[in-house]
C-alpha cells in the first residue's frame, strides 16, 4: 500500500488525512454542500472522498464508524433523537461501498478512552513538523478542527497500531 485515507466522518464535516509511504501527506476539513437534505450531504461527502481515492493509487481506505454509548442517557437520547447516528451510519455504509478493502474501527478500538487533548499531544510529537496544538504550560489551543485530528489518528492508528 502506498497511500492510506483516513476519515472521520460526519455529513456536515468530514476530516480527512492523506498519508504516502506512511508519511502524513495532507489534512483537511470537508464541508457538506449547503443542502437541507442529509441524503444530498452524502451523496457530496462520498462524491468527494471517492474522487480522492480514485486519484491515488495502491490506495486503503479507513474510517471511524459509529459507536453509540448506552451508558450515556443524554447523549444517546439527542443522538436518537436528531437522527445524527442514523445519518452517520448512512454516510459510513456509502463509504464502505467506494472499495470492498474498507477498514473501520469504532473510536474505543482507535483511541479508547483518550481524550481530544491527550490524543492531540501524541500527534504533535509524531509529527512533529506538523502545528496542530500550541501548548503553553498545561493549556493546549487547537489549531487544527478536532475531526481532522482525529482522522489522522485513525490513520496513524492503523499504520502503527498505537496512539
Amino acid at each position: 500500500m502506498k497511500h492510506l485515507i483516513s476519515i472521520d466522518p460526519s455529513i456536515n464535516n468530514c476530516g480527512v488525512a492523506v498519508f504516502e509511504n506512511k508519511k502524513l501527506k495532507d489534512y483537511f476539513l470537508l464541508k457538506s454542500n449547503r443542502s437541507n437534505d442529509y441524503l444530498e450531504k452524502c451523496r457530496y461527502m462520498v462524491s468527494n472522498i471517492d474522487k480522492l481515492y480514485g486519484k491515488l493509487c495502491n490506495c486503503q481506505l479507513v474510517i471511524e464508524i459509529p459507536q453509540h454509548f448506552g451508558s450515556s442517557v443524554e447523549r444517546g437520547f439527542l443522538g436518537r433523537e436528531s437522527g445524527s447516528i442514523y445519518k452517520l451510519t448512512f454516510l459510513c455504509g456509502m463509504l464502505y461501498n467506494i472499495d470492498d478493502t474498507v477498514v473501520g474501527y469504532t473510536p474505543n478500538q482507535w483511541k479508547g478512552q483518550l481524550p481530544k487533548d491527550v490524543t492531540a499531544r501524541r500527534l504533535q510529537k509524531y509529527y512533529p513538523k506538523h502545528k496542530f496544538i500550541i501548548l503553553k504550560d498545561k493549556d493546549i489551543k487547537f489549531i487544527v478542527d478536532h475531526n481532522v485530528l482525529d482522522a489522522i489518528a485513525i490513520g496513524h492508528y492503523y499504520l502503527f497500531k498505537k496512539i
